[in-house]
């Protein structure tokens, strides 16, 4: 008997029992059997198996962080870090600047600046193989200091401002020697404005040490050239021109500089 008729014979007779509406309720339509047939069978969720053969992702990991430099380097320094080196005592200003033309081949060492030193000064390596030492117990102000050799600050120099120290002549001094300079120059500037030195001719220029010694004082404006040697406890005066040795404890001033006295030794004062 189908659906239907049972229906109809129920609303004929008596009203039909709990039982009867029960199984009613529960069964589907017609129309809704093809319906739930087409329903695919769907798995029960499983709980995850462990397989020893799979190894779980690796939690992401932290980018490196390289170590900080010392906080009283100025952003130039920090920028050839690999090749300075500033004694933790030491004190830059910001202001005090680095600038390295053609880096060497493998870092090392081409700026070091002692203990208890306080700098203002500008820095320029212009060869690969310059060096600039600066001493102890150092105050140098904001001045020039620009290597293509090696230029020594000893322990316990005073050094004022606009002092210009250069260890070299930058060009030949025969006008055939220095003829492409300028055109070398701009070429690599094009090329890198960064290195504009990197295919400069350097066999034909003048290049020797400076040596400035211990507790000289130096005046502003002065210029220290090549070659000079300063002797400890010299004084240069303002604006002197220094193109050869300077005896220690000698007090020099002029264009070209000259000896214009000599400081006496005191009783129980180092010689």
């Amino acid at each position: 008997m189908s659906i239907r008729q049972r229906i109809v014979g129920w609303l004929r007779s008596a009203p039909p029992s709990n039982a009867e509406v029960s199984s009613l309720s529960s069964a589907p339509e017609p129309g809704a059997v093809a319906e739930i047939a087409a329903v695919p069978n769907v798995p029960e969720p499983q709980a995850a198996v462990e397989r020893p053969d799979v190894q779980a992702a690796p939690e992401p990991q932290a980018a490196t962080v390289q170590k900080p430099l010392p906080s009283n380097l100025p952003p130039t320094f920090q920028r050839y870090a690999e090749y300075v080196r500033v004694h933790p005592t030491a004190v830059l200003a910001p202001t005090a600047v680095l600038k390295i033309f053609t880096l060497p081949s493998s870092p090392r060492v081409c700026v070091d600046i002692g203990a208890n030193s306080h700098i203002f000064s500008t820095f320029v390596i212009l060869r690969p193989e310059a060096t600039i030492t600066v001493g102890e117990r150092c105050q140098l102000g904001a001045s020039q200091f620009i290597s293509a050799e090696n230029i020594e600050v000893g322990d316990d120099v005073l050094m004022a401002w606009n002092i210009t120290v250069m260890d070299n002549d930058a060009h030949a001094l025969e006008w055939e020697a220095r003829a492409t300079d300028a055109a070398v120059f701009l070429s690599d500037y094009l090329q890198d404005a960064e290195n504009p030195l990197l295919n400069k001719p350097w066999d034909d220029v003048a290049r020797r040490r400076i040596r400035i010694g211990n507790k000289t004082w130096i005046g502003f404006n002065a210029s220290i050239l090549k070659g000079v040697e300063i002797g400890e406890r010299a004084v240069v005066g303002a604006g002197s021109v220094v193109t050869r040795t300077v005896p220690s404890r000698a007090v020099v001033a002029g264009n070209p500089a000259r000896v214009v006295r000599k400081l006496p030794t005191r009783p129980g004062q180092e010689t």
